[in-house]
């Protein structure tokens, strides 16, 4: 019987523990805090004085491993021929294709 009851007790203390926190709002500027702190907490290892540090080198990340092509009149040119046989091509087949359905 004493289990009943104090499992009657806590099953109503967690009801009344869940509705208090889901009706429980913060305003906004403890929010804000909470976020600047956290973010702070989140980079915590890292030195803090690098934030706010000046003339600073910035390391090269990236680099060309190959130089681009540099599009000249000729390749232009070359490229667009070939694309005009390429659009002729797909038309001769579309319109062989029309005539073989039919």
């Amino acid at each position: 019987m004493k289990v009943w009851v104090v499992g009657c007790v806590l099953l109503f203390l967690l009801v009344e523990f869940y509705q208090w926190a889901k009706g429980f709002i913060l305003p906004l500027p403890i929010y804000i805090f909470a976020g600047a702190l956290l973010s702070i907490a989140s980079n915590y290892s890292q030195d803090m004085s690098n934030l706010f540090a000046r003339n600073e080198q910035v390391d090269q990340t990236a680099s060309l491993t190959d130089i681009p092509d540099i599009l000249t009149a000729e390749t232009a040119i070359t490229s667009l021929e070939a694309a005009d046989q390429k659009i002729v091509k797909s038309y001769q087949i579309r319109r062989f294709c029309r005539i073989a359905m039919s």
